[in-house]
């Protein structure tokens, strides 16, 4: 899967976390910084439909990601290949459960002929090769039934500030008592209330299947349903959010207004070539 892909659904749970009724839409502005690059990103919400477009430097867009919770799809659109593809929550995850089991077993059968080919080998030689093949095969972590998830907790500062002209109030993170990440919440921005609450549950519940207990990948607590994160959604929008799991990344709101938006804006764009999962991914 690309980049912007990985960048754009990631946007696009980030900013889900903290949304959840119904009033005129909202178009939100906001940039993330560090990582080693800025990314623009412009999310419209309206009527429990969502979507997260990620700008260029010349403020064009070149992929965006649409969720429609009355519909129950994602949409990810590629406006450099103008084409795009539409599934369900539930399709997504069996393609790339589907993907994983492939390289899995491509792996396993790559392993079963490197040690057909070292049989007849003189045993020293043999055991030279097996201590390379050790070496550089990634370590896995522990067994979902053996790991423990970390004890995650909100604590909220007395810091105030006015970020993108909406006052907020900070919030840590905490992650078995350790800082992760801090959020900057602002009330005034009333996003949350575009979005059904309990479609966005089931949402939420199918987007954690995606994700294995104990995930090695930074920043996932907001795919769990029990994650004290989610008792803030009805108290703002998140106009800075502070990661701090590996090195430091910002995502900042810029500009944020309330104003109806054109149902159009929610649809793939006309003329574009609709493809399937698998095309999209190579396979």
């Amino acid at each position: 899967m690309s980049r912007y892909r990985v960048v754009a659904c990631a946007a696009l749970v980030t900013a889900l976390v903290w949304t959840g009724q119904a009033s005129a839409g909202w178009v939100i502005d906001q940039v993330m910084k560090g990582g080693g690059e800025g990314t623009r990103q412009q999310v419209l919400l309206q009527a429990n439909r969502m979507k997260t477009l990620m700008l260029g430097e010349d403020g064009a867009p070149f992929a965006a990601v649409i969720l429609d919770l009355n519909a129950e799809t994602i949409t990810q659109v590629d406006y450099k290949g103008r084409h795009y593809i539409s599934t369900t929550v539930q399709e997504f995850g069996q393609m790339l459960q589907g993907v994983q089991q492939a390289m899995s077993g491509e792996m396993a059968e790559a392993m079963k002929q490197m040690l057909e080919q070292m049989k007849d080998m003189p045993e020293e030689q043999r055991k030279v090769v097996e201590q390379m093949m050790r070496s550089r095969t990634p370590k896995t972590g522990p067994a979902p039934q053996d790991c423990v998830e970390p004890k995650v907790e909100l604590k909220k500062t007395g810091q105030q500030a006015t970020i993108a002209g909406y006052p907020a109030v900070r919030y840590d993170v905490l992650a078995d008592g350790k800082p992760e990440s801090e959020l900057w919440l602002a009330s005034g921005i009333a996003a949350w209330r575009e979005i059904d609450p309990q479609k966005l549950q089931r949402f939420a519940s199918e987007m954690a299947k995606l994700v294995p207990r104990c995930s090695r990948m930074k920043g996932q607590h907001g795919f769990r349903r029990d994650d004290p994160a989610w008792k803030l959604a009805g108290e703002g929008y998140p106009v800075r959010t502070v990661h701090r799991s590996e090195g430091e990344v910002t995502m900042e709101v810029v500009k944020a207004e309330s104003r109806s938006i054109p149902a159009a804006e929610f649809q793939p764009p006309a003329g574009f070539t609709k493809k399937t999962l698998r095309d999209m991914m190579g396979h």
